[in-house]
């Protein structure tokens, strides 16, 4: 699998590296922006759509539909990046089936990081015969049938009278997912369970999540949290699912915080060479 980036910033000179990824049925520059914006001085903020999503090719059948192999590509596209913008602290933050990939990044490939946050995610997400339903159901009648049923649980009523047109944009990338590429996004997700894995977890971890979030129940968000060593939590009370298009500000001071609390093994590393 091989995935692309966009660099929001291209003119930074920040000294670290923050690596974004979005929603299932969702598109990076749409989700993430806001939260970009306010790190623009803070971080060089790379955009990774998820296959069939935003400006991402379409999912290739060569590829098994499970997350080892999500996490492999997305952990590809790191060292890619890595190899443009040097050796500096790389962070990756994933918001819900993102999330999940960044479980997978702590467990399959912490070399390549120096933290991940897992936004509105967890160990398991959902049931598989649901996933796997639904990717059934796309296939065969595609994603806009999602679109209000998922627009009530992405984000509260408030939100939605408020700000009509932030909630539209989000819902377009929904309906403009390529079809076969969300229901293999869905198998994948019918593949993820790492609860026993997550106890040996050693990569610094933040979990946001939001009080209002109907998708990702808070249990699951919290078994995280008291099970990967170190990791903190941090509830966004008033959001639903879409956290960073939400709470964009506070999701961008808790990553900020977390990096900068994180990174300081790896400076003490580098003025001691």
């Amino acid at each position: 699998m091989e995935l692309t980036y966009d660099v929001f910033n291209p003119a930074s000179t920040a000294g670290r590296v923050l690596v974004v990824t979005p929603s299932l049925g969702g598109d990076a520059t749409h989700q993430w922006t806001s939260v970009a914006e306010a790190l623009e001085g803070q971080a060089r903020v790379i955009f990774i759509d998820l296959p069939g999503q935003g400006h991402a090719a379409p999912w290739d059948d060569a590829d098994e539909p499970t997350m080892q192999v999500l996490a492999s590509g997305i952990a590809d596209a790191l060292r890619r990046v890595r190899a443009d913008h040097g050796d500096l602290p790389m962070f990756f933050a994933g918001l819900s089936i993102s999330g999940a990939i960044a479980l997978h990044l702590a467990i399959e490939h912490p070399e390549d990081l120096s933290g991940v946050a897992v936004l509105c995610s967890a160990a398991t997400v959902g049931e598989p015969d649901r996933w796997l339903e639904r990717a059934a159901q796309v296939e065969e009648s595609g994603t806009q049938q999602l679109v209000e049923e998922t627009e009530k649980r992405w984000f509260t009523t408030n939100f939605r009278a408020q700000q009509r047109g932030a909630v539209d944009t989000i819902m377009e990338g929904l309906a403009a997912s390529d079809d076969h590429s969300y229901a293999q996004l869905c198998r994948t997700l019918a593949t993820h369970d790492v609860r026993a894995e997550m106890g040996d977890i050693r990569l610094p971890l933040l979990v946001l999540a939001g009080g209002r979030d109907s998708s990702t129940p808070i249990e699951n968000v919290e078994l995280v949290a008291e099970t990967v060593p170190g990791a903190e939590l941090h509830v966004l009370a008033e959001a639903a699912h879409q956290v960073t298009v939400a709470s964009p500000g506070d999701v961008a001071t808790l990553l900020l915080n977390f990096m900068q609390r994180a990174e300081q093994p790896y400076r003490k590393e580098q003025a001691d060479d």
